[in-house]
């Protein structure tokens, strides 16, 4: 995930130039939906990406936490795990293949979040 985190502060930062106006979480959603869609290739490797077999797995694991708000909590901290640990476009596909857009939109939400915790953005 580093090389991706480091790949959106840049892409935050550019976009930050060119509409001074725009508030910040905009700018850092606007970033992360644009990566997700166009999934770079230097972040989409064979090596690097989700089999369907790993990702129905892991988003049937997800699927099966307990519901509610605090069952979401847990559900986008694993989401925020896998995207730690495997990178943010697996995440992505992770929480695409639970079907739950409200999950969906709790996780981009928790990564615009955390791109305003980091420094340098």
């Amino acid at each position: 995930m580093e090389s991706e985190i480091e790949y959106l502060k840049q892409r935050i930062a550019e976009l930050e130039k060119q509409d001074v106006n725009k508030e910040k979480p905009e700018i850092i959603k606007e970033a992360i939906n644009e990566h997700v869609e166009k999934q770079p290739k230097e972040f989409s490797g064979a090596e690097q990406k989700f089999s369907q077999q790993e990702i129905q797995a892991r988003s049937q694991k997800i699927s099966e936490m307990k519901s509610g708000e605090a069952g979401h909590n847990d559900q986008v901290a694993e989401l925020l795990q896998i995207a730690h640990d495997k990178g943010i476009l697996n995440a992505v596909s992770v929480v695409r293949a639970t079907d739950d857009p409200h999950l969906e939109d709790e996780f981009h939400d928790a990564l615009v979040k955390y791109f305003q915790n980091v420094k340098n953005v």
